[in-house]
């Protein structure tokens, strides 16, 4: 059994968070400038790289494969711990601590930034530059980030929204998903898990209906199959040798997945027949790179646990939350010109503007509002002179702080009669 994580380990893991946020980035951008065969001249025979840039959409795999490997891997420490001490009972003795605290911390990493980018859309709707104000209940319901129960308000304010009620409302059933782990093993989950899931599918293609795509089921397999991998890294983490192989195979698989995939008919349909088989190729690829990252140190983790990775895996919730205001604002900040029929703007030429914009906006999302949140209110053991009940309550307290930060978006659009 795995007792501790080593910190190169903790650093490579985040280092995959830059790798999933900024091919995401390419692929819009890719998108954003017309999507252009993409040729590398490094063989006799030119390479087309087009397909990477195109599949740049398997970031968000690697992020949903990545929270449930993570978290699982965290939980089995807790639960361990709180074994060893004797200290829980009930539901907290068997998922490791109270369901209280463990969403604290949920709603602490995914909510400050995320108001933080619906704040700065709302500013920008009001003036003008950039969509338009949302209805009340609109906002209402991404401020919840529940906005997927209504269909018409999946996408509505920014492109990558309709990804995130599907994290958090992981979040929300983790706890019970890591019990069943716990208790009947990685088998009966994902078993469990990929029974509803081709449930949802099969609906789908009878219902020719396309909404229940952007509800959990559909994508629980995902971070079902993190979640077996992070159990199977706690319990068995591997040697040198079979860690740097698994980490191979599985960046390997994960790159070539465009290539492997991209002359299949309807590729990007997530119901056919091959859109069974799809996800499990990227899942195990992705799977077996992280566990390959969780063995003694090789080269595989030295590609992510530098110093740059590190610093952009970071900053990789905002990236994935900026970047795709900041590539559509472009044109209207005259940073490139607007494209017409007549006026094209070279994908290399996004590419290079957009980018050190969205790390300039990113670093300071995470360093003012992300980190702000994470840290600054954490316990600590401290002595403090003690202060009244409502000083504590409505200054120190970081949920509230959220809380109040909300009701401030909704009546900034009441008063603008959005």
């Amino acid at each position: 059994m795995e007792t501790s994580s080593s910190a190169h380990q903790l650093d490579a893991l985040t280092g995959v968070r830059a790798l999933a946020a900024l091919w995401v980035f390419v692929f819009h951008s890719w998108l954003n400038g017309g999507s252009p065969t993409v040729r590398v001249s490094i063989l006799p025979q030119p390479i087309d790289l087009s397909p990477l840039a195109a599949f740049g959409w398997l970031g968000l795999d690697v992020f949903f494969v990545l929270s449930g490997f993570l978290l699982t891997r965290q939980a089995f420490f807790k639960a361990e711990r709180s074994v060893a001490t004797s200290r829980s009972t009930g539901f907290a003795a068997a998922f490791g601590e109270k369901y209280s605290s463990y969403l604290c911390r949920r709603i602490l990493r995914v909510y400050p930034a995320y108001y933080a980018c619906l704040t700065a859309l709302l500013l920008l709707g009001a003036t003008g530059i950039y969509l338009r104000l949302p209805g009340k209940f609109e906002l209402l319901l991404h401020l919840g980030m529940i906005h997927n129960f209504i269909e018409q308000y999946i996408a509505t304010m920014n492109g990558v929204f309709w990804t995130l009620p599907f994290e958090w409302q992981f979040y929300l059933i983790f706890p019970c998903l890591f019990i069943v782990l716990r208790r009947y093993g990685a088998w009966v989950l994902y078993g469990s898990v990929l029974i509803g899931v081709i449930g949802t599918k099969l609906l789908v293609m009878a219902t020719n209906d396309g909404y229940p795509q952007v509800l959990l089921p559909i994508r629980l397999d995902t971070f079902a199959a993190g979640m077996c991998a992070g159990a199977y890294a706690f319990h068995r983490p591997p040697a040198r040798i079979i860690a740097a192989t698994m980490f191979w195979v599985g960046l390997i698989g994960l790159l070539t997945t465009p290539w492997v995939f991209t002359g299949c008919e309807h590729v990007g349909h997530y119901y056919d027949l091959k859109g069974f088989v799809r996800p499990l190729w990227i899942q195990a690829s992705i799977c077996l790179m992280l566990l390959g990252l969780t063995g003694e140190r090789h080269l595989g983790i030295r590609i992510f646990d530098n110093r740059v990775a590190v610093a952009l895996g970071l900053i990789s919730y905002s990236i994935y939350l900026f970047h795709v205001p900041i590539l559509e604002l472009l044109p209207t900040l005259g940073l490139i010109p607007q494209r017409t029929a007549s006026i094209q703007v070279g994908w290399p030429r996004i590419l290079a503007t957009a980018l050190p914009l969205v790390l300039l906006v990113s670093a300071m999302s995470y360093w003012f509002v992300e980190r702000t949140f994470q840290t600054r209110y954490k316990p600590t053991k401290r002595a403090a002179r003690p202060r009244p009940v409502v000083w504590r309550f409505f200054v120190l307290d970081p949920i509230v702080v959220l809380i109040i930060w909300a009701i401030a978006l909704e009546l900034f659009l009441f008063l603008k009669g959005g």
